[in-house]
């Protein structure tokens, strides 16, 4: 998806939120809870055999193969990321959300420059309060209020850039919408990014084939640590071999879980991503298999 001179990936990612404010979760330092990682993709793909072939940084979800999902549990936050998550109808997705059994928002950011598609999503304690999906020239999807960040879009002040003017053309891309979506919700964007931005090639996911072994488990461009905290965030790098992933330390390291609750920050609802109720207890139901409408039962 080329605009102008710059360039957006293709790239989906649906994320959980159980935190007052993701951005800051992630800049604190993130590292992945093995168990619950596996536990999540199970339910996500629960008619797929889903298989774990190594650990790389969310940057590397980016124009990778169909087959491959990036994931992480984090705690409080998780993501689900790839190629062939895109849908342009995210309200068909809010019952298996339901069922998946995490998070008290959903948010859900595709980049399809195949269909010149962009879209996102925000969920709230299983309700949609706002989806947008189209195209350069066409508004698929439309729900609810607009997010205080979309002002500069819909004014006309992030216009298309064309070699030729198409007199159908939107007056903004909705893949920069998505992102501006994914800048304001998480600290950083997936197109152009900013200084002080979160930086995703520092953010540790766990690689995951779908379907049968296609060869190719051994290639995996970048890799971090399964565990970074502020201080090593500044010194890792991206090129983390295999040997040293294997021997951060596993489960014993992981914190238990405390569920969040929004502080009396004066912000407006609209402008929260987190729970505003301690999340319940209760046992999370059986999933379903959001995959269905990802399209892997006819692409893997």
């Amino acid at each position: 998806m080329r605009l102008g001179d710059s360039v957006l990936p293709n790239i989906s990612a649906l994320w959980f939120v159980d935190c007052a404010d993701p951005a800051a979760e992630l800049r604190s330092g993130v590292y992945i809870d093995p168990a619950r990682t596996m536990d999540l993709m199970e339910r996500a793909f629960a008619d797929n055999e889903v298989t774990p072939i190594g650990t790389a940084d969310l940057a590397s979800a980016a124009d990778s193969a169909e087959n491959r999902v990036f994931a992480a549990h984090f705690g409080r936050l998780a993501v689900i990321a790839g190629t062939s998550l895109h849908t342009a109808d995210p309200t068909e997705l809010s019952s298996y959300l339901t069922d998946l059994g995490f998070g008290e928002s959903w948010v859900l950011i595709s980049l399809d420059p195949t269909s010149d598609t962009g879209c996102f999503a925000r969920w709230s304690r299983g309700d949609l309060q706002r989806a947008f999906a189209g195209t350069s020239t066409r508004i698929g999807e439309d729900t609810g209020l607009p997010y205080p960040f979309e002002r500069p879009f819909w004014a006309g002040e992030r216009p298309q850039s064309h070699e030729t003017h198409d007199p159908l053309a939107l007056p903004f891309h909705p893949g920069w919408l998505a992102d501006a979506a994914q800048r304001t919700w998480f600290g950083f964007g997936f197109g152009d990014t900013d200084e002080g931005s979160v930086d995703p090639t520092q953010i540790p996911v766990t690689v995951y084939r779908i379907g049968p072994d296609d060869g190719f488990d051994n290639i995996i461009e970048t890799s971090v640590s399964l565990r970074r905290t502020t201080a090593s965030a500044e010194s890792s790098t991206p090129g983390t071999s295999e040997q040293e992933a294997e021997t951060e330390p596993g489960p014993s390291v992981v914190p238990e879980l405390v569920s969040a609750v929004v502080p009396g920050t004066g912000e407006s609802e609209a402008e929260q991503t987190a729970p505003i109720e301690p999340v319940s207890d209760s046992p999370a139901p059986k999933a379903g298999p959001i995959s269905r409408y990802f399209g892997f039962r006819g692409r893997l």
